[in-house]
C-alpha cells in the first residue's frame, strides 16, 4: 500500500484542528473575545503573506497577460479614467448605507489606534486629543476595515481614507473585469462588458461611500483571475497566491465565504491537471487561517441581536419570502425609469446571456476534463454567484430595490457583463464583428437615459441620510469649540467625526452627571437633535415621544429644517437643573 504523502496527512490534520477551534470548542462570548483580541495581527499576518507572495509571483503572471496594443492601452485607459471620474463628479462622497459605513469607520478606526477589532462606543477629547473608549465587536467582517486603519497608520484618522480607498477600488475592479473578459473575447468585447459595469450606477454609488463592497468585488474578480492563472499552468507560487487571497475574499463580507468552495475545486483541478498534489505552505495553512472567519461566524450565529430582524420575524432565512423578493429583484434589474440605481442593459443583455451560458454549460458537464482553465474557473465561481443570489431571495430582507441591498447584487451584476462579452463571441460569424460594438452601446446608452439620473437624484431620496448630513455640516460650520452632542440617532454618527455623542435615551438616565459637566465646565456647548412629527393636515408639529427629555432640561433652539413630514430640531442645552426631591410616596413607588 502506498504511503500517504506526508504533507497530506499535515494538512488533514490541520483542516480538523481549524474546524474543531473555530466551530466547536468555544462559546459565543469566548469566540467574540478571540476575534476582537487577535483578529487583526491574524489578517495583518494573511494579508503581509499574500503581498510577499503576489510580488514574488508577479513577473509570472505579468508575463502571462496578453500584451496591448498602444491603441488598445489608451482605449482602455480612457475608458476606465472617464467611467471613475463620471462617478466621482456625478455622485456625491457621502454614508450610503446608513450605521453600516459608521460601523465600519469606527471599527477602523479601533484598529488602527487600539490594534482590536471592534467598533467604538465611547470618545472623549481629553487635553486636545480626541480618545477613545471602549469598543464592541461587531457582525461585518473587517478585512476592509484593515485596510482602512493602514492608510489611517500612514496618514493619521482621517474620515475620507475610508472613501479615498473605495474610489481607487473602481478603477482596479474594471481593470481586473477587462483582464478576465479578454480571456472570453476580444478587445472591443471586454471594453464592453468594462462599461457595462463601470456605466453601472450602483457601482458609483459604492465607489464614492465607505461600505466594502467594492472590496468584496474586487477581491473576487482577482480571486476568478488567479484560479484561471493557477489552472493554466499549476504550480506552488500560483496555488500560494490563490489561496491567500481566498482568505482575505472571506474576510470581505459575510458571504464570501461561499466563494471558498469553488476555490478548493479549482485547487483539486490543478492538481488533476497537474498530475500530482500541489501542496505549499500556504495550502497546509489556509484552514489555520480561516479561523477567525470561523469564530466570526459562531460569534455571529449565536448573538440573535446582531441578526437585526423585523418584528415578527425568528429566522434570517425562510421559503415565505422567496416570492416577495423575487418581485422586487425583477423590479430593480428591469426598471428603465432612472429611480433605481440599476442598468437595465445588464438585464436585457445579460441575463438571457447568462441563461444561455448556463445552460450550454448544463450540456456540456460531460466534458469537463478538456475544459479551458478560464471556462472551469468561470463555471465554479459562476455557480457560486448564482447560489450567492439565490441565497439572498430566501433572506428576509432581500428586496433588491431596497437602497440598503442593491449594493449585494455588485457580484451577479458582474456576472452578468462577463457573459456579454462571451455573448459577443457566440452570435453569428457576420455579427460577431457588430456584436461587440453593439454591447458598448447598449450599455452607454442606459447610463445616458437612466443611469446618470440615478446618479444625480438616487442619494437624495434618503431622506435619513439627507437629515445627518445637515446635521453634520451644520455643527461643522459652528465655532471650533468642545461639545457634546445628545443625538436621537446612533452616537457613531459623531464619534466617526471626533465628536463626543451620548443618545437621549442615555442624557434622560444621566441628568445629574451631565449637571455635573455642567458645574466643571467640560464642554464649551451641548446640542440636542430632537424630531417634530406632523399631527395632522393642520400642520401642527408634536415633539417625537422618544426624543423627550425630562423638564429640568432648559432647551435653546439653535435651527431646524424639515426632512419630509417631520422636522428635525437643533436645540443648545442651556442647564439642567437640579431634580426636585421626591415626596414620599413617589420615593415607594420607585422602592
Amino acid at each position: 500500500m502506498r504511503a500517504l504523502p506526508v504533507r497530506l496527512v499535515l494538512f488533514g490534520l490541520v483542516a480538523v484542528v481549524a474546524v474543531a477551534f473555530g466551530f466547536l470548542a468555544h462559546s459565543v462570548e469566548e469566540a467574540r473575545i478571540w476575534v476582537q483580541r487577535y483578529g487583526y495581527y491574524t489578517i495583518a499576518f494573511t494579508f503581509a503573506w499574500a503581498v510577499f507572495a503576489a510580488v514574488k509571483a508577479g513577473p509570472g503572471w505579468a508575463r502571462a497577460t496578453p500584451r496591448l496594443s498602444r491603441r488598445e492601452t489608451f482605449s482602455l485607459v480612457a475608458t476606465i479614467a472617464g467611467l471613475t471620474l463620471v462617478a466621482v463628479v456625478t455622485v456625491p462622497y457621502a454614508y450610503k448605507v446608513l450605521y453600516d459605513e459608521f460601523v465600519l469607520q469606527a471599527t477602523a478606526w479601533c484598529m488602527h489606534e487600539a490594534r482590536e477589532v471592534g467598533a467604538i462606543v465611547r470618545g472623549y477629547e481629553v487635553q486636545g486629543v480626541f480618545a477613545t473608549f471602549q469598543n464592541y465587536l461587531d457582525k461585518r467582517p473587517f478585512f476592509f476595515a484593515f485596510l482602512v486603519s493602514l492608510i489611517h497608520d500612514l496618514t493619521g484618522y482621517r474620515e475620507a481614507n475610508m472613501f479615498a480607498l473605495n474610489t481607487a477600488l473602481m478603477p482596479v475592479v474594471l481593470g481586473l473585469l477587462y483582464v478576465l473578459a479578454r480571456r472570453l473575447g476580444g478587445h472591443v468585447a471586454s471594453l464592453a462588458a468594462v462599461c457595462g459595469l463601470g456605466a453601472f450606477s450602483l457601482l458609483a454609488q459604492n465607489a464614492t461611500g465607505s461600505g466594502m463592497e467594492m472590496l468584496n468585488l474586487a477581491m473576487l474578480l482577482l480571486v476568478v483571475l488567479l484560479a484561471c492563472w493557477y489552472l493554466d499552468a499549476p504550480d506552488e507560487p500560483r496555488l500560494t497566491v490563490l489561496l491567500l487571497a481566498t482568505v482575505l475574499l472571506a474576510q470581505s463580507r459575510y458571504e464570501s465565504g461561499l466563494y471558498v468552495l469553488p476555490a478548493a475545486l479549482a485547487v483539486l483541478e490543478g492538481w488533476r491537471r497537474a498530475g500530482r498534489l500541489i501542496l505549499p505552505a500556504a495550502a497546509m495553512l489556509t484552514p489555520a487561517l480561516l479561523i477567525p472567519y470561523a469564530l466570526h461566524n459562531t460569534y455571529l450565529s449565536g448573538t440573535p441581536m446582531l441578526w437585526e430582524l423585523r418584528e415578527g420575524d425568528v429566522s434570517r432565512f425562510g421559503s415565505t419570502y422567496l416570492a416577495d423578493n423575487l418581485e422586487h429583484a425583477w423590479t430593480f434589474l428591469f426598471s428603465f425609469t432612472g429611480r433605481y440605481t440599476n442598468s437595465w442593459w445588464l438585464a436585457v443583455a445579460g441575463i438571457p446571456a447568462l441563461l444561455a451560458a448556463t445552460g450550454l454549460t448544463i450540456k456540456g458537464l460531460n466534458s469537463w476534463r478538456t475544459a479551458s482553465a478560464t471556462n472551469f474557473a468561470l463555471v465554479v465561481f459562476g455557480a457560486a454567484i448564482w447560489a450567492n443570489l439565490g441565497l439572498l431571495m430566501f433572506y428576509y430582507w432581500g428586496n433588491l430595490d431596497d437602497p440598503i441591498v442593491s449594493r449585494l447584487s455588485l457580484p451577479f451584476c458582474a456576472l452578468l457583463a462577463l457573459v456579454i462579452a462571451w455573448a459577443c463571441g457566440q452570435v453569428r460569424p457576420a455579427w460577431r464583428e457588430a456584436a461587440p460594438r453593439w454591447a458598448l452601446g447598449g450599455a452607454l446608452l442606459a447610463y445616458l437615459t437612466s443611469g446618470l439620473q440615478a446618479n444625480a437624484s438616487y442619494w437624495a431620496m434618503n431622506l435619513q441620510a439627507t437629515e445627518i448630513a445637515w446635521e453634520v455640516d451644520t455643527v461643522r460650520a459652528l465655532s471650533p469649540e468642545t461639545r457634546l452632542v445628545i443625538t436621537n440617532k446612533s452616537a457613531l454618527i459623531w464619534l466617526v467625526h471626533q465628536i463626543p455623542s451620548i443618545q437621549i435615551t442615555r442624557a434622560r438616565l444621566r441628568g445629574e452627571a451631565l449637571q455635573f459637566h455642567f458645574q466643571q465646565d467640560t464642554f464649551k456647548e451641548v446640542l440636542v437633535f430632537q424630531k417634530y412629527r406632523a399631527t395632522g393636515a393642520d400642520g401642527d408639529f408634536q415633539l417625537d415621544p422618544g426624543d423627550r427629555l425630562p423638564d429640568n432640561f432648559v432647551l435653546e433652539p439653535v435651527r431646524e429644517r424639515r426632512f419630509g413630514t417631520s422636522i428635525t430640531r437643533i436645540s443648545r442645552l442651556v442647564e439642567v437643573k437640579p431634580e426636585p426631591p421626591k415626596t414620599k410616596s413617589e420615593a415607594k413607588d420607585v422602592t
